[in-house]
């Protein structure tokens, strides 16, 4: 599997166009960033750039990998985000069991309203029962 790190490195160097300001935007140094770039071609059996004395330019495959590592770095950092809301409790879905005489009490339906508020990504579903009468 390519590594998010890989890839990261990889559209920052896109950008600069150069493989010092690179590794200075990313707070790294210049070797590592070569080698992970050279292994992330290497893995891919591509050649991402055309190297020169003086800078550094995706080829045209290049360019084609960009658009969709830029795709996935986005899809990638939105997934991160939902699975942390999701552990704070703050997306998901809620199953609520009630019988019928709970929601005309006014105390479920207040509850409702106070999840709602402090917790508007969650997703509730109510299912209902009617009341059972002891003999």
């Amino acid at each position: 599997m390519i590594d998010l790190r890989q890839l990261k490195y990889f559209v920052v160097v896109a950008e600069e166009e150069h493989v010092g300001r690179a590794a200075e935007r990313l707070h790294i140094s210049q070797s590592p960033l070569s080698r992970q770039i050279a292994q992330l071609e290497e893995r891919l059996g591509l050649m991402l750039f055309e190297r020169n004395q003086q800078r550094i330019r995706l080829t045209a495959d290049g360019q084609t990998f960009l658009a969709e590592t830029r795709s996935l770095l986005i899809h990638a950092n939105r997934l991160e985000s939902l699975g942390k809301r999701l552990g704070r409790g703050e997306d998901g879905g809620l199953c609520i069991g009630y019988i019928e005489n709970a929601m005309h009490s006014g105390v479920l339906s207040t509850a409702l309203r106070t999840l709602r508020t402090s917790r508007p990504d969650v997703h509730i579903a109510l299912y209902s029962q009617p009341a059972r009468h002891a003999d």
